[in-house]
């Protein structure tokens, strides 16, 4: 049986493949701008986790109760109490008059005490530092969002390919030209969403500015608190406060660019493995057009077409070595059935359209030929 795919005849025409690589002289050159901006979200996670935690502290925020003492005539006391009478056994200078019968005491003066609550804790003006921090935060990256994320990557190849072939000089051009350009990509979600994500943030931010806490402690004027955060019980154990440690000490080390961005421009003349690849090309193109030439030629048919599958696997293996012969067959099946698929519903539309045009056509003569008679 005659072995169609003989690499030592080139299309049976005297001409080996030897021949036609030992006298190409090709030249690739590759240009490719690439460019993919990001915008980094990391810190708006952050925030999203870590706000429910700070409204459940505003919602319920630590007070301590503040004695206030003073020494007031008797008549303006408001309430005697324990620590009172303990006082003026204390201060009996106090006592203006005693009963000696009945035992009582009557004070000119008393220890009088008011009772108030308090925000001003340390755990109260960490949350208030806090909240002014992230305000000014977000703010920061505020300024420096301009919008949509981006991708972009603009690839051309430019190939020149001549080669002699006996008599027969054959040379190639071809041009390759790709743009991928895509917006709002930012991790995979759109630049629509991001803004809906910031503008709650403000909201809660706003909200947070109204609550009983930060007015309060606003109206005091209370000093900021300042790294590093005392460790108080409260502090290290409330679920609520380590959460907000943890947005602390983000704010405090944060120095990330708001945007990802990656850059790549190259301007070269190729002279590997893909130039290989287009080199492969031209002398499958050649081939292509051998087999037209002999398209009559049913040996010589096949021989092209065994000898352009050769090329075609052998580039499919330098690609991926891991390729086996059941992967190949199958690719090379589906393909095959999705060809001729193709090729039928083809040759079906054309088909319609020529039986439609020769119904039109014969309507046409059976009007004249009624004219006629």
């Amino acid at each position: 049986m005659e072995n169609i795919i003989d690499d030592s005849n080139f299309l049976n025409n005297g001409i080996t493949q030897d021949d036609f690589s030992a006298h190409l002289t090709s030249l690739l050159s590759v240009k490719r701008n690439y460019e993919d901006k990001k915008l980094n979200d990391n810190w708006i996670i952050i925030f999203e986790d870590v706000l429910p935690y700070l409204d459940n502290i505003l919602r319920n925020p630590k007070r301590f109760i503040i004695n206030d003492e003073e020494i007031v005539k008797v008549e303006l006391a408001k309430k005697i109490t324990v620590e009172s009478v303990i006082h003026l056994t204390q201060h009996t200078n106090l006592i203006q008059d005693y009963d000696q019968k009945t035992g009582d005491v009557k004070p000119s003066k008393i220890l009088n005490i008011n009772k108030e609550e308090s925000l001003d804790t340390y755990e109260n003006r960490f949350i208030y530092t806090l909240i002014q921090n992230m305000r000014t935060f977000y703010e920061q990256r505020l300024q420096n969002f301009t919008g949509d994320s981006s991708y972009y990557d603009k690839v051309e190849f430019q190939y020149d390919g001549k080669t002699i072939l006996g008599e027969e000089k054959v040379d190639i051009q071809l041009f390759f030209h790709s743009l991928d350009e895509k917006k709002s990509i930012s991790s995979n979600i759109s630049t629509d969403d991001i803004v809906t994500r910031i503008k709650k943030i403000k909201v809660q931010l706003d909200g947070f500015a109204g609550t009983e806490l930060m007015q309060n402690l606003s109206k005091l004027n209370v000093q900021p608190v300042r790294s590093p955060i005392r460790k108080t019980n409260v502090i290290l154990k409330n679920p609520n406060f380590q959460k907000a440690i943890e947005l602390w000490n983000f704010i405090q080390s944060y120095s990330e660019d708001d945007y990802e961005m990656k850059r790549d421009i190259q301007n070269y003349l190729d002279t590997g493995e893909l130039k290989n690849q287009f080199d492969q090309l031209f002398s499958f193109s050649y081939l292509i057009k051998q087999s037209l030439a002999l398209k009559n030629n049913a040996v010589s048919t096949k021989r092209a077409v065994s000898s352009m599958m050769k090329q075609l696997i052998e580039s499919l293996l330098e690609m991926d070595i891991s390729l086996t012969d059941a992967n190949m067959k199958a690719i090379f099946m589906k393909e095959l059935q999705q060809t001729r698929t193709q090729l039928k519903i083809r040759d079906e539309m054309i088909s319609k359209v020529f039986q439609k045009e020769l119904l039109n056509v014969q309507k046409e003569i059976d009007l004249a030929l009624e004219i006629l008679s």
